[in-house]
């Protein structure tokens, strides 16, 4: 997993109150149910299983934080007018296509766009883990490129512009 956040040491958010209290809470309960499953093979392998795999996510999304020290450089920022033209034009083109998605989705389900939008930011934020590089790699060779290749044999001299005539 790559750092999704990078703070410098300093800037650390604080440890709140209410998740500390939680925490004692839920360490109490863990030790609560292993009192009570004590002797019982079945129940405490279910609940070290449980605990193994709250731990795991624990730790990935530890190896998502990256501290820096407060003296260390900063980077300069890279932003979209950064990139090269066929970047710049992908996010774009892939931002209109799905404008248009949802607003013909607007228009089937009978519901406003800004409630659609609200609807799938939710469920992509409930479902959707986080993306690895090679994963990308993989959508463009095997899925992307193929596409764009039969774009252009079914439309040889148009090139990638046969999208915007469709």
């Amino acid at each position: 997993m790559h750092n999704i956040f990078t703070y410098r040491h300093s800037d650390l958010p604080a440890f709140r109150p209410e998740q500390k209290a939680e925490i004692i809470a839920l360490g109490l309960h863990a030790d609560d149910l292993i009192l009570k499953s004590c002797g019982n093979y079945r129940e405490l392998e279910e609940l070290a299983e449980t605990l193994n795999n709250s731990l795991n996510t624990c730790e990935l999304n530890l190896q998502a934080i990256r501290i820096i020290p407060d003296d260390s450089p900063q980077a300069e920022a890279v932003s979209l007018q950064d990139l090269p033209i066929e970047e710049k034009q992908l996010i774009f083109e892939c931002s209109r296509t799905n404008s248009i998605l949802l607003n013909l989705l607007s228009e089937i389900v009978g519901k406003p766009c800004e409630e659609l939008a609200r609807d799938i930011a939710i469920q992509a934020a409930t479902y959707q883990k986080p993306v690895e590089a090679d994963e990308i790699e993989e959508f463009i060779n095997d899925v992307m490129m193929p596409l764009v290749q039969q774009v252009k044999e079914k439309h040889p001299g148009k090139g990638l512009y046969i999208f915007k005539q469709l």
